[in-house]
């Protein structure tokens, strides 16, 4: 497949109406342009999809063993562990990971996102693993620039379906843990759920509603934001909003940052767990079973998503052809411990 046709320095000054020497000073971030004039190229170089390659000028036929790694929010271990599990499977072959995070305190930053990725294409990197989607303008330079791509924990958006995508089945997870509620007698439930933009927020929200309407129990929705202060605040708000004897008996947080911080409220309340209030969380982590009382999981077992992000990974740097949008969707497994109640007869174990 021949190299994409990119944008040139002398194609972005035309556009922008400002001389070479000028572009070339404003997206140099040098001095001696006006402020204006600086935005003007820069917005026009964004648009045309222009990244200046310093890394080719310098090493033209130089190809790059390093492979992008694009997160969203380091503080959740999911993203340390995935990692490792890319690199599980590509340094044999030779490759190393550069992990990017969009994220700035929590906070999605889709300037810091386009930096990051500017970044990696300056940088010839061989490909990109996403573990959410990125902005239409930043989907768009990747795919003119054909950069290989996988999608970990989310779809590709629309309009970009040849990228594969490896998944844990949310939504399976989510519906063992609504079954396992019921069958500890729980009809009030809560889900404290990730930003909703993330897709994997919706899969993990329609199992356990799912599985509410199955036994007949009742939900409520709390937005616990993409960090832990986030989660404990909403918690917070949400159980001050009620009398105790209409809390939830059971909680189910959509991640690990959000468990941490809904269980920063519960103790907060001096809620007994699991007397008082059951909790389970989705991602299992290494002090899960440290905790008092150890804590009910859904494991969907990251290090091995990330292997399998990595392998597929290096078959399409090898040109391995997907058999049409490869789509993995992995089993995920329900660690029962205590923090629910512990097991009970016809609970599952296993949401595989």
């Amino acid at each position: 497949m021949p190299a994409p046709r990119r944008p040139t320095l002398r194609e972005v000054s035309a556009a922008a109406k400002v001389s070479l020497y000028t572009a070339s000073r404003a997206l140099g971030a040098h001095a001696g342009v006006a402020e204006e004039t600086r935005r003007t190229v820069l917005k026009t170089a964004e648009d045309l999809g222009y990244v200046p390659n310093r890394l080719a000028r310098s090493l033209k036929h130089a190809d790059s063993h390093t492979l992008g790694v694009l997160t969203a929010n380091n503080a959740n271990l999911f993203y340390a562990s995935l990692v490792k599990g890319v690199e599980k499977a590509v340094q044999p072959q030779g490759y190393d990971c550069f992990v990017a995070d969009a994220f700035e305190d929590g906070v999605y930053d889709a300037a810091r996102e386009t930096r990051f990725v500017a970044a990696l294409l300056e940088q010839r990197a061989a490909g990109i693993v996403l573990t959410y989607v990125p902005t239409a303008q930043n989907m768009r330079t990747l795919s003119d620039w054909r950069m290989p791509l996988v999608f970990v924990d989310c779809l590709p958006p629309e309009g970009f379906e040849r990228f594969p995508s490896i998944a844990t089945d949310s939504r399976l997870g989510s519906h063992a843990v609504g079954r396992h509620f019921a069958a500890h007698g729980y009809r009030s439930w809560a889900f404290v759920g990730h930003t909703p933009t993330w897709t994997s927020r919706f899969a993990r929200e329609a199992g356990l509603r799912e599985a509410a309407a199955d036994c007949g129990a009742e939900l409520a929705v709390i937005e616990g934001g993409n960090d832990s202060r986030t989660a404990c605040a909403a918690m917070r708000a949400f159980l001050g909003a009620r009398s105790r004897a209409d809390w939830p008996r059971a909680v189910y947080a959509s991640n690990e940052p959000l468990l941490n911080g809904a269980l920063r409220a519960l103790r907060e309340q001096r809620v007994r767990i699991p007397e008082e209030m059951a909790i389970v969380g989705f991602d299992d982590f290494p002090w899960a079973d440290l905790l008092d009382p150890p804590q009910t999981v859904v494991d969907q077992q990251i290090d091995e998503l990330g292997r399998l992000a990595g392998s597929r990974m290096l078959a399409a740097l090898e040109g391995v052809p997907d058999e049409g949008a490869l789509r993995l969707l992995a089993a995920p497994v329900l660690r029962i411990r205590a923090s629910c109640g512990g097991p009970v007869a016809g609970a599952a174990v296993s949401a595989g």
